[in-house]
């Protein structure tokens, strides 16, 4: 001991000697005296627990209570003799010291390194990585404040351990990751890395990066080691979505430019592949280009983008470019400024919208919406707002003339030759006036086979010469179009400012000088003349009612039902009232002769043909598909595609044969016979039957009751009215009724208002009856559920 304790003496480091049971101190040696500050005398008057701040006493003697023999190691907190704390690394062995047991301490001042250490981990929880610091002597683990933030663990939950740790490695990843660990340890590495899959403080699992910096001691052994843990999820995700927006810039239907805002100049750094389809320039070819470079002759646009972007601002703009062959497009164009950390614009953003075809399909739209889709002439609504706009311009004694052209008889061409042929009339005519009357009149397509012409000018007689070259130009033969075809037409005209005041006003005047000219027979011209018409302004004023009352569908059906002679409910007649926004509901006798004066009766007649067989449906609904629905027919309706409005509804409706029943006068088959049983023969062979309205009261040959096929006779109501006291009256619907019998055709009165005259009629052998003593016109609702007055039976 002699010798051991000499060489104690002589060390360098720190050592002493204690007895366990009172902890005093027996010996020690020179550097240890120097070390806490006393001499080696005075470090014999002391025990442990001198040597340990109260804070450590009872983990000192919990310590002293291990069993003799157990290796005894770790770090402590001493205390110096002016007070201050020292962090000592120290090694006991179990010794005989003079014959008893006693204790061996060599102590290592560790303090620099505890405080290096400190700094490490102040840094790290500076940091935004999680820190950690491991002792591998005592296997505490420190963690810093982001590890907790970053995943997710609070003060209860946090590891101190090295086993917690190791428990929070997920179990795939955990044989693997500590078996790194301790190789990289044990081959003396001082640097230790690896990736694996961790649990957070809410159980569930992210992949990190940990790197580890392992501190070994002057002996090459590890100590401890620091490191730090960086959650790759958010970075993954991060990536992802970089790769993900990368893919969709690449693949975006929009252009998209990136220009450098460092360069005064904007040159382009990006184009995406969408930039390049759009405009035919390949990214290498406009990279450095400056950014408006595709602006065609757009200075004014093209300095409110700049002067955007000068302030930082994003702006939106429809600008033109130019293609890379020349060609001109249209494109949105959205500048939005990028801006770096210190909020500079760095980068300007440019995205692309090719917007020619949604122009170009507007611009169609426009165009469709002011021209005539089959002759591509101007149509009605732009030829009012051009008579507008001179009208707004006239000076001096500058007049305005309006012309109505009328095809005679076209529908001859639809029905011999078929409608694509009539279509191909039309766009001749309409070329042909054109040609003729040059640049300074405005031809237009009013509607149907009518054309109108606008002229202006000072000369009064310029209507009548250029309803003279109109008329000329239809004489020539249109054998290119149609072979053995030739038109001719009815033109009326009217000025501005002597028959209206207005563009409307002015198109009507012209549409009723036609009417008369139409009335005067074929291929003639008349002028307007306020004077030749009583009430002209109140017809123009109503005309121009009907037809704001036809855009707004102001016209509804009533429906008068026609019993049979046992009075059962056999067919509605449908009559058309107008209800008028200020007048009220008004009877066709306000308005129907106007309809016919102006032609509006045409389209008329077709809503009502419409809406009329559109009832049908609702009748079956109710089990009265048998009844049938009738409708009356103006003799011009019938001359302007009467057929072809029937085919239609029959088609559109599911018409079974029956269902429907057309009313005409004896004028319309008197007016051109052969072409009117052209038409009815075609009519009947789509299941409709005919009715001849108001029998009796024509000047029209009877022959053709035989050869025609009609179904029924309506007696007129003038007959009716006075059968009670009027014998002739009894007479004629005597003979009517013989008359229909023999021919095999049904009979109608209509009128009837009176029991007598029902009785009568039954007794008479009239096959149906109709009139206010069964009902007045009604809701079509209302008009299905009348029941007649009973009576007795027909003798």
């Amino acid at each position: 001991m002699a010798a051991d304790f000499n060489a104690f003496d002589a060390s360098p480091v720190p050592m002493w000697v204690y007895e366990p049971g009172s902890l005093r101190i027996l010996a020690a040696n020179a550097a240890a005296a120097a070390a806490y500050g006393y001499d080696r005398e005075a470090m014999r008057s002391l025990t442990l627990l001198d040597l340990r701040p109260e804070s450590e006493h009872e983990r000192l003697l919990a310590h002293l209570r291990r069993p003799r023999g157990a290796r005894d190691e770790g770090f402590w907190l001493h205390c110096h003799r002016d007070g201050s704390h020292m962090h000592v690394q120290v090694q006991v062995a179990d010794i005989d010291y003079d014959g008893r047991p006693a204790r061996l301490v060599v102590a290592r001042d560790v303090s620099e390194a505890e405080r290096a250490q400190a700094r490490v981990r102040l840094m790290a929880q500076a940091m935004s990585d999680a820190g950690y610091d491991w002792d591998m002597a005592t296997g505490r683990i420190w963690f810093s404040d982001s590890f907790a933030i970053n995943f997710g663990f609070d003060s209860a939950t946090l590891p101190t351990l090295i086993d917690d740790w190791t428990r929070l490695v997920h179990p795939d990843d955990r044989s693997r990751v500590t078996a790194g660990l301790d190789a990289a340890i044990r081959a003396g590495e001082t640097y230790w890395t690896d990736e694996y899959a961790f649990q957070r403080g809410d159980g569930t699992y992210t992949d990190v990066l940990d790197r580890g910096y392992i501190q070994r001691d002057g002996h090459g052994h590890a100590v401890r080691m620091v490191g730090g843990m960086i959650d790759r999820r958010p970075q993954r995700i991060m990536s992802t979505r970089l790769r993900l927006l990368e893919r969709a810039v690449h693949a975006s239907g929009n252009g998209i430019l990136i220009a450098d805002a460092a360069d005064p100049a904007l040159p382009i750094v990006y184009a995406n592949p969408a930039f390049e389809q759009i405009t035919g320039y390949a990214a290498v070819d406009i990279e450095g280009r400056p950014f408006d470079f595709l602006q065609a002759d757009e200075p004014a646009v093209a300095e409110a983008v700049h002067r955007a972007l000068r302030e930082g601002e994003e702006v939106q703009v429809e600008l033109q470019g130019l293609h890379r062959d020349g060609t001109a497009f249209w494109y949105d164009y959205r500048i939005t400024p990028m801006r770096d950390a210190q909020g500079r614009v760095s980068h300007v953003l440019g995205l692309m919208a090719d917007t020619t075809e949604r122009r170009q399909h507007a611009l169609q739209m426009q165009w469709r919406a002011t021209h005539d889709a089959l002759t591509g002439l101007p149509n009605r609504h732009f030829v009012l707002e051009r008579i507008g706009e001179l009208l707004r311009g006239l000076q001096g004694e500058a007049r305005v003339s309006v012309l109505i052209v009328d095809l005679d008889e076209f529908r001859l061409v639809n029905d011999g030759f078929g409608h694509a042929a009539g279509d191909r009339v039309l766009c001749e005519i309409g070329a042909r006036l054109r040609r003729v009357l040059g640049p300074a009149a405005l031809v237009g397509r009013s509607t149907g086979d009518e054309f109108v012409v606008v002229l202006d000018g000072e000369d009064e007689m310029q209507a009548e010469r250029v309803a003279a070259r109109v008329h000329a130009a239809l004489v020539e033969p249109l054998e290119s179009v149609v072979e053995r075809c030739n038109l001719s037409a009815c033109i009326g005209y009217s000025h501005y400012p002597e028959d209206a005041g207005s563009a409307e006003s002015l198109l009507m005047c012209a549409e009723l000088a036609m009417g008369k000219a139409k009335k005067q027979g074929r291929n003639c011209t008349v002028a307007y003349r306020a004077g030749a018409t009583p009430s002209g302004g109140g017809k123009l004023q109503l005309l121009q009612e009907l037809r704001e009352g036809l855009e707004r569908r102001e016209f509804r059906l009533l429906f008068q039902p026609l019993f049979s002679a046992d009075l059962r409910l056999v067919a509605l007649e449908a009559l058309v009232r107008w209800q008028h926004p200020r007048r009220g509901l008004l009877p066709p006798s306000e308005f129907i002769a106007v309809c016919e004066e102006s032609g509006l009766i045409v389209e008329l007649g077709r809503r009502v043909l419409h809406e009329a067989a559109r009832h049908h449906a609702l009748l079956a609904q109710q089990g009265l598909g048998h009844v049938r629905l009738s409708v009356n027919v103006s003799a011009m309706q019938f001359a302007h595609g009467l057929l072809d409005d029937v085919q239609q509804v029959v088609r559109e409706f599911q018409l079974p044969p029956g269902a429907l029943e057309l009313e005409l006068t004896e004028s319309v088959i008197v007016d051109d016979p052969a072409r009117a049983a052209q038409v009815m023969v075609a009519l009947a062979e789509l299941g409709v039957t005919l009715a001849i309205d108001d029998f009796g009261v024509g000047y029209s040959s009877l022959s053709y009751l035989k050869r025609l096929p009609i179904h029924r006779l309506k007696i007129d109501r003038s007959f009716v009215n006075d059968l009670e006291s009027d014998a002739s009256d009894r007479s004629i619907c005597e003979a009517v009724i013989a008359l229909a019998r023999t021919l095999q055709l049904g009979v109608v009165a209509e009128g009837v208002e009176s029991e007598f005259q029902r009785d009568w009629l039954r007794s008479s052998g009239a096959g149906e009856l109709q009139g206010y003593l069964f009902a007045k016109p009604l809701p079509f609702e209302t008009a299905t559920q009348v029941a007649p007055v009973a009576a007795e039976p027909a003798g």
